[in-house]
């Protein structure tokens, strides 16, 4: 009596395994699936909608050197200091959201040249022949915000730095953007969809399956191949005068180096527009034909 109590409350817990057990995916299921995607099983309309537009770069970066030399390696890096303490005081009275500022330093030491016999200048290499130590100091800007980029540009600039590198402009999309365009893509799929009904008298059934990535509307459906097209490709430039920097009217603030620093950079107007690039985005609607 007491074995078979125990072989009854074996048995839910057996059909309750059962129950959790995944289903065996036969091989039939697998071929099927194989030569066709599920969504495809029964007569379908997939359609590929487009949405594009052109957005303004809305980041900017270059970077600014200054150099300095001394006999020792601190020397020389005191005076690369000295050099761009003052902007980088100026840069950072900005918010790090609309600029940001980041420094690295390379020393590199330089030695006496000597004469060989044949009275050709050699350069030195040996440790006890170091004349000195240049330093760069190099000032990395990053703008986030394009109404301030003429400003700042010229501002680096007043600071004399050894060398200024050109501006490299791009486009950082958000999420809002994006999901617009998916939006907007989605839409357009629908109307096209529904020319291609009328103009073949079917009749458009309801949505079996959206696709984000618009892979399912093409050749590989089941996405073997992946997708080597660019979000986003440089449309043009477009070129507008805004004018120098206006210095506040009222009484000037004491001669200190930063204001000085600001004055400098007031005299001179820097055009840097920012380029438009253009964004696109892709959705594929699955359709049910009736």
């Amino acid at each position: 009596m007491r074995r078979l109590w125990i072989g009854l409350c074996a048995l839910p817990l057996l059909a309750a395994g059962a129950e959790a057990a995944p289903p065996v995916k036969s091989v039939e299921t697998a071929d099927r699936f194989e030569a066709a995607p599920w969504w495809m099983q029964q007569a379908v309309l997939p359609q590929t909608g487009y949405a594009e537009t052109e957005v303004e770069a809305n980041r900017a970066t270059f970077a600014a050197r200054f150099k300095g030399t001394g006999k020792t390696a601190s020397e020389a890096q005191r005076q690369a200091v000295a050099q761009a303490e003052t902007l980088i005081a100026a840069l950072r009275q900005r918010p790090p959201e609309v600029v940001r500022v980041t420094t690295d330093f390379a020393v590199q030491a330089f030695y006496e040249p000597y004469r060989d016999k044949d009275g050709r200048q050699i350069a030195n290499v040996r440790g006890d022949k170091i004349r000195g130590y240049d330093a760069t100091l190099t000032l990395r800007v990053e703008v986030r915000d394009m109404s301030v980029l003429e400003p700042v540009y010229a501002l680096v600039l007043a600071a004399a730095p050894t060398q200024v590198d050109r501006v490299a402009f791009s486009l950082r999309s958000d999420n809002a953007l994006r999901e617009r365009l998916r939006n907007e893509a989605t839409r357009d799929a629908a109307a096209r969809a529904q020319g291609a009904v009328e103009a073949t008298g079917s009749a458009l059934g309801g949505i079996r399956l959206i696709d984000p990535s618009g892979r399912a509307c093409r050749a590989d459906l089941l996405g073997r191949r992946p997708d080597a097209n660019a979000d986003i490709a440089i449309r043009g430039q477009r070129v507008e005068y805004k004018g120098p920097p206006q210095m506040v009217s009222g009484p000037p603030p004491p001669p200190s180096p930063l204001y000085q620093l600001e004055a400098r950079a007031a005299e001179n107007a820097f055009i840097q527009t920012p380029p438009l690039y253009r964004v696109q985005a892709q959705t594929c609607v699955v359709y049910d034909l009736n």
